[in-house]
């Protein structure tokens, strides 16, 4: 029985073949359909989820600057844009390429951090304590989120994620004073399937300035490309980005000569429940940052490996980061969340705990609390505490323990936002001072510090606003935190929607002051001396157009011939003038 059974299932396909219907033709009248044309509508595809700050967060906690924003401005640096968030000063060594380092809160190199794309950017080579933000690129950023926190900043910078089918082509071209000359190209795609390529190359000089003027020459060229791919479903994303930053200052009687050359790599994965924010996400993200052909330094190459988990509600949401550096870089365990337990009430905060070399540790926290209030009015106040190091790279920089607090009151409408606040500060000692500026070589310690802060936005008509924010440290206050410092600015900007219905005419013409009043703390000379600050105002101005896909611009810097500068000793042009274009085209 069973060999007769093998003998059946043996023969069983042929059998089977025998059945097969062999009178069937194949019918040669069908053909492929050649005349069906292919599709060209342009689609939107999924990007990465920004690395920012998660929310929910008080109302105020955040600034956030768009691309038109960043576009629709005379910032040619970062360091121009932090100066609209009260309280900042920008120590700048002269004009276009100096130095120009952020100071806010007393706090030296730790008042700012920096994050391209959720990966930390720190200062290498000379610069090992002082980030100089004029050096980092704006030509690949499409959005910049800034957290005030009462005595530092946080600073989240998204780069361009291109998310229509059709290619899209960028030109620029900036001219000026002192033979500016500033060329931009970039190009970008994405295919249907979800991969994507964007290249940006910025290239720009200055040359012989006036004699008394602390601006020599300078020369920079900027280059960054990206790959990326997330398909359509927007779960799942893979994406590597180079960027290379060479620049060579020439040197002064009161300015360094320096050249570097800058190269960052990064590799990010991530893989997500849903593809509107909601769900968990889990994100890992490899990044090398290395400097070369410096004329003081050594090569040198830092690593980091960062490991994100998140959960993210519609009213709350939770993530923590792992940190792992290599070559000197801090291994830190982050966790931040947000929650809103009532519609009026918002809670946020954060805490860090970061291992460095040579057997130190050190901890912040951050908590902050917003509650909604009739009428348009909300309350915010704020609490940080650290006890950590200023500069993670420098491996004598001791611990330092400080307690900072601060309460905001606000009004939003229609026509009027207003917000308030006062604040203190612990005494601190800044680590030393920025390389580069040749006058200040230190900061005197900062003793304990009270506040008071305030910016406004009255729309006082269409399209024309006022705003401004003012800053005084009432009681205390270290160097390059001036009393009574202030930046106001009138803003006209209109589409003309009446003449121009399809929307593609804009208009946008801006006049900005900043302000401030003598101090005695302007820093420490080698020798040890104390420099002061000489009450100064400087007045720019903005003026630009955009016609479809192409801006014009014309602006103005100390338009009022200011004497002064923005550290003694160094001198600052008077009314110096760039203006420019750039064109967007889609292919």
């Amino acid at each position: 029985m069973t060999r007769a059974g093998l003998i059946a299932l043996a023969f069983l396909p042929s059998a089977l073949a025998a059945q097969v219907d062999t009178t069937a033709r194949r019918d040669t009248t069908a053909t492929r359909d050649t005349t069906a044309a292919r599709d060209t509508t342009t689609a939107l595809l999924p990007t990465f989820a920004p690395a920012i700050m998660p929310g929910p967060l008080p109302k105020g906690t955040r600034y956030t600057f768009t691309a038109d924003s960043i576009i629709l401005s005379s910032a040619r640096t970062l360091s121009d844009l932090l100066s609209h968030i009260p309280g900042v000063y920008v120590a700048r060594g002269g004009w276009y390429g100096e130095p120009e380092i952020v100071l806010y809160g007393g706090r030296g190199p730790s008042s700012l951090e920096l994050y391209w794309d959720g990966m930390p950017m720190r200062p290498l080579g000379r610069d090992s304590v002082y980030l100089d933000p004029a050096r980092i690129p704006l030509g690949p950023i499409e959005r910049i989120d800034v957290i005030i926190l009462p005595a530092s900043l946080q600073v989240y910078l998204v780069t361009a994620q291109h998310r229509p089918t059709a290619p899209r082509t960028q030109v620029g071209i900036v001219s000026g004073r002192q033979d500016i000359a500033d060329y931009r190209a970039g190009y970008a795609t994405r295919t249907r399937s979800g991969f994507g390529v964007s290249l940006l190359a910025d290239w720009a000089s200055i040359g012989i300035g006036p004699i008394g003027n602390t601006t020599p020459p300078f020369g920079t060229s900027d280059i960054w490309l990206k790959a990326d791919y997330v398909p359509p479903g927007g779960r799942v994303g893979a994406s590597f980005q180079l960027s290379s930053a060479s620049w060579h200052r020439a040197a002064q009687d009161s300015v360094d000569g320096w050249r570097q050359d800058r190269r960052d790599k990064m590799l990010r994965l991530f893989v997500a429940e849903r593809d509107d924010g909601l769900g968990w996400r889990f994100t890992a993200t490899l990044g090398t940052s290395a400097v070369s052909h410096d004329t003081l330094v050594v090569r040198r190459t830092t690593s980091a490996a960062i490991l994100e988990a998140s959960q993210t509600w519609r009213a709350a949401s939770i993530s923590g980061v792992a940190r792992f550096g290599a070559a000197g870089a801090p291994q830190q365990l982050e966790a931040r969340a947000g929650w809103m337990p009532l519609s009026p009430i918002t809670l946020a905060g954060s805490f860090r705990q970061s291992f460095y070399v040579g057997n130190r540790y050190g901890w912040r926290t951050f908590g902050s609390a917003g509650l909604t209030l009739p009428l348009g009015f909300s309350a915010r106040a704020e609490v940080a505490w650290q006890e950590d190091a200023e500069a993670p790279l420098v491996t004598t920089d001791a611990m330092h323990r400080t307690l900072d607090v601060a309460g905001w009151l606000r009004f939003e409408n229609r026509r009027v936002t207003l917000e308030v606040g006062r604040g203190r500060r612990d005494p601190f000692a800044p680590l030393g001072f920025a390389a580069g500026i040749k006058t200040v070589d230190s900061l005197n310690p900062t003793p304990l510090t009270e506040f008071v802060a305030a910016h406004a936005t009255l729309h006082v008509a269409p399209g024309f606003t006022l705003s401004g924010w003012f800053f005084d440290p009432v009681i205390g206050g270290g160097d390059f935190e001036p009393p009574r410092h202030g930046r106001v600015s009138a803003t006209f900007y209109s589409k003309f929607w009446r003449v121009f219905k399809s929307g593609i005419f804009a208009l946008r013409g801006e006049v900005a002051m900043e302000s401030w009043s003598r101090s005695a703390l302007g820093g420490l000379d080698t020798a040890g001396v104390r420099r002061a600050m000489t009450g100064s105002s400087f007045v720019d101005t903005n003026l630009e157009m955009q016609l479809g896909g192409v801006t014009l611009f014309w602006s103005v810097t100390n338009i009022n011939i200011m004497r002064s500068s923005y550290v003694e000793g160094l001198g600052y042009p008077k009314s110096v003038q760039q203006y420019g274009a750039r064109w967007f085209f889609t292919n």
